[in-house]
């Protein structure tokens, strides 16, 4: 069990690392000499994503909503709770208003999905291990793309969730990311229990409405969305990266 433990930690964060990296190293030191966020605050969101993540994992598997009859339903209302867990912890005096609370959204996003990440990716791989004989490069090529999915789909809703909480609006932009969020979901609930090729069509599906909202929403919109935001609070930056 020890290294299923550090194959769940080892698939469930590398991706969360990678996408923070990704999308930050053009907001901090040394592109820019003035970070546009915290470092501090934002590894401490990534924490609290973590713990968050974590609990609602356990809250499925503890009450195997997954394996329920109903289970795009409730996990389409699970969708919700995890938007509201992110409005939560950002609704604070602290971020309202502010620029940078929408790389701490996405920081926030990014935790959660690596919390759920290890979760699924241990719970999948002691299953696989109590079947015995089992064929082990389909199960990693499983767990390598969930935890991709996961970490594309929670980072772009979490900065929608923060750049909510920095124009004052913060359930408008929830609402706007319940959509993807709550479709995501649903594709889990019937990935979950489905096989052969529909299972491929299922997984693949979820990466691409990942891939296609963090595209939309980090790459592409970002730099203009922090822009903006700097400008209502009267503020104006010339090393904004472009978008791409």
């Amino acid at each position: 069990m020890d290294w299923i433990l550090g194959i769940a930690m080892l698939v469930g964060f590398a991706p969360m690392f990678l996408a923070m990296d990704l999308v930050t190293k053009n907001y901090t030191y040394p592109r820019v000499d003035n970070p546009f966020f915290k470092d501090t605050t934002f590894f401490g969101m990534l924490v609290v994503g973590i713990i968050e993540g974590a609990v609602i994992f356990f809250a499925i598997r503890t009450f195997y909503l997954l394996e329920d009859p109903l289970a795009i339903l409730y996990m389409a209302l699970i969708g919700i709770i995890e938007l509201m867990a992110m409005v939560v912890v950002m609704n604070l005096k602290r971020f309202r208003g502010k620029s940078d609370s929408i790389f701490y959204g996405y920081s926030l996003g990014l935790g959660m999905a690596a919390g759920l990440a290890a979760g699924f990716t241990y719970s999948i791989c002691v299953a696989a291990e109590a079947v015995g004989s089992v064929d082990w490069p389909p199960v990693i090529v499983y767990i390598v793309l969930l935890s991709i999915s996961l970490t594309l789909i929670f980072g772009s809703c979490g900065t929608n969730v923060g750049e909510g909480i920095a124009r004052h609006i913060p359930m408008q932009y929830v609402m706007q990311a319940a959509i993807p969020l709550v479709a995501f979901n649903m594709l889990f609930a019937a990935l979950w229990t489905s096989s052969g090729i529909m299972f491929y069509v299922l997984l693949l599906a979820m990466v691409a409405l990942g891939a296609f909202y963090f595209h939309k929403c980090l790459l592409v919109n970002l730099p203009a969305i922090v822009r903006e935001v700097l400008k209502m609070n009267g503020e104006k930056r010339d090393d904004i990266p472009k978008s791409r």
